[in-house]
């Protein structure tokens, strides 16, 4: 070949290289190109089906315009998981764990407000005005912190899925490690919204310090102790069925927390019983835990106030009190000197104005005080309806330390029956206690 022509040749493979330089060719994004997961065999299908989106994309925006961050959310059950649990989803929706009828009702009743068939049903006020506006707002901003459409608070053992997501996804330290769906949760997932002075934390033998700061932990080698849970915790002999290894999936299967069944009885697994304490009549009128429990959760007074224009100085000794924005709200604070009393709404996601504190008059654990439950049976009671409610914005304080007038009229209408799980060796004393209730029960002298 003659050396002109070399030349030429060599010129033009050149130019075309800058050419391809200068214009590369279009690259496709795949889910599977930024997001490495591992999907367990009866969910290993394409990743757009539960989160929409597009792929192949020739760009990241593009890959994620119309994507479903979280599919297993309320709002896209029916989309994405009902096609293949259709029963799963529609009884579901009919459950306390969906509902939170049982939590809720009990309150607006007592502050004598109608009861509501569903947390969604709950209104939303732009601006708190009435007794129902306070009472609905504590619960969308303060209370229902654990529920399926609210990912927790921002702490390490708090931070959890949304809808289907909560228990069957694995996740720790704050994020999800695991897209492996799991049939059964682990107790771990229960502790995501079962901690604090709540049935569950007090299972593993937990029990929640009071807020002010003289009554928290000490410091460990100059640092505060960790708080997994946002809370700081004494911690107390544990469940007997702990011990023995059993979850909390031994006992409250998906029949109940999926749609809805009895939850569990003590014989079930217990029938044969010492006739001493066990005859008939006791078994009928008593639950278990009136002899069994070893302690109770007993908050008293609790103390609720919807701030508007805090004196943060003043309520700083209590920025520890189990909610991750009031704490980050103080750390603001503290840092800067500044901060906004803002408060996210946990159902819809919107930001309002107005800050949720929260204190007790006391909190206590050695007294198990008894009662009678709503089928006359001998209980542990809990003082979880003793509510004192307060609004204060800059220029007027609407409702100072408001107390519900049924309470005020009839105290022992703060209590309500439960079941601690504290279960270990009964007490003689509340056994003898609980004999005598059952007799006047049935005599008619209570």
């Amino acid at each position: 070949m003659r050396p002109g022509v070399k030349y030429l040749l060599f010129l033009a493979l050149l130019l075309l290289w800058g050419c391809k330089e200068n214009h590369p060719e279009p690259q496709n994004f795949f889910c599977v190109t930024c997001h490495q997961v591992a999907l367990d065999a009866k969910h290993d299908f394409p990743c757009q089906r539960c989160h929409a989106g597009q792929t192949p994309a020739p760009s990241k925006e593009a890959a994620h315009k119309g994507l479903v961050t979280a599919p297993a959310l309320p709002p896209h059950l029916e989309k994405t998981c009902g096609p293949c649990h259709r029963k799963e989803v529609t009884t579901l929706k009919k459950t306390r764990h969906f509902t939170l009828v049982g939590e809720i009702n009990p309150v607006l009743k007592i502050f004598g407000l109608k009861p509501v068939d569903s947390v969604l049903a709950l209104k939303e006020p732009a601006r708190v005005e009435t007794l129902e506006d306070l009472v609905h707002d504590l619960l969308r901003r303060r209370c229902l912190r654990c529920h399926l459409f609210y990912e927790g608070d921002a702490y390490a053992e708090t931070r959890r899925g949304r809808g289907c997501a909560a228990c069957h996804l694995k996740y720790a330290t704050g994020e999800l490690i695991s897209h492996e769906f799991v049939r059964t949760p682990p107790d771990r997932l229960c502790l995501h919204c079962h901690y604090g002075n709540r049935v569950g934390f007090d299972y593993y033998g937990l029990f929640e310090h009071d807020y002010p700061y003289a009554f928290r932990s000490p410091l460990i080698e100059g640092e505060p102790p960790p708080r997994p849970w946002g809370v700081e915790y004494h911690e107390m002999n544990p469940d007997l069925h702990l011990k023995a290894g059993l979850a909390c999936t031994d006992c409250h299967t998906g029949r109940e927390l999926m749609a809805g069944a009895p939850g569990p009885r003590c014989q079930d697994c217990h029938p044969k019983l010492s006739p001493a304490y066990h005859k008939p009549s006791v078994l009928a009128g008593a639950r278990c835990s009136a002899c069994h429990a070893v302690w109770s959760f007993q908050d008293r007074e609790y103390h609720l106030i919807l701030h508007f224009d805090p004196d943060w100085e003043e309520w700083a000794e209590f920025y520890v009190q189990g909610s991750s924005e009031v704490e980050e709200t103080f750390l603001l604070f503290f840092e800067t000197g500044m901060a906004q009393a803002r408060m996210r709404d946990k159902i819809s996601g919107k930001v309002r104005e107005g800050i949720w504190f929260l204190g007790f008059r006391a909190r206590r654990f050695a007294e198990v005080p008894l009662g009678y439950d709503e089928k006359g049976r001998v209980s542990v009671l809990r003082p979880i309806l003793d509510l004192h409610l307060s609004l204060a914005r800059e220029d007027e304080i609407p409702f100072d330390n408001f107390y519900p007038e049924k309470l005020a009229k009839d105290p022992e209408k703060r209590f309500l029956p439960y079941a601690p799980h504290t279960i270990g060796a009964a007490d003689y004393f509340r056994s003898q206690k609980v004999l005598r209730m059952i007799h006047d029960r049935s005599r008619g002298t209570k």
